[in-house]
């Protein structure tokens, strides 16, 4: 009997294994759309982020992709499971010679990549309305708080959205 874990591992790894087989292409970062996403959180004061989003990826991410399958905007895993795949993925990609050298030799700054990817894509999807907001806005505030060159994202948000970043514990 299969578990649901088992059918999202084995998802994942089919997944990723198809994009070691085949990589897409690299999409440049659409300005517009970002900017739309970003206008959903502040009416103003976030044009550094959107410079910041669109000089990390000119030409695009190579952790789009994964990104992408990851964290859609439908689903959510724990975060140590996101992490699992993403270090598996990055290794197979390493070991068959698919990274640059700086990407190769530094899961951090692959991983970094990876949340910028999605921090790109949920502000696509933002823009456009997307039905799973909250989820989207959630994943942004957490990301935002992780990284100071996002720190401007983050501060709109906590003024916009200030539930994002209530703190709290739980004694389970």
């Amino acid at each position: 009997m299969t578990t649901p874990h088992d059918d999202a591992e084995r998802t994942m790894r089919d997944a990723c294994a198809a994009l070691r087989a085949q990589p897409p292409a690299l999409t440049p970062p659409d300005a517009a759309a970002l900017a739309a996403g970003l206008a959903r959180i502040a009416d103003s004061g976030l044009d550094v982020v959107l410079q910041r989003l669109v000089a990390d990826a000119p030409q695009g991410s190579p952790t789009d992709a994964l990104a992408a399958l990851l964290r859609p905007p439908e689903q959510s895993w724990d975060e140590a499971q996101e992490i699992d795949w993403a270090v598996r993925h990055w290794q197979a990609l390493r070991d068959a010679g698919q990274l640059d050298e700086e990407l190769a030799v530094d899961f951090g700054e692959y991983w970094r990549l990876l949340e910028w990817s999605a921090v790109r894509q949920h502000l696509v999807l933002l823009g456009q309305g997307h039905a799973e907001e909250r989820r989207l806005l959630a994943r942004l505030a957490k990301i935002s708080a992780r990284y100071v060159a996002l720190g401007f994202l983050k501060r709109a948000m906590e003024a916009k959205y200030p539930e994002f970043f209530d703190l709290g514990f739980s004694l389970r």
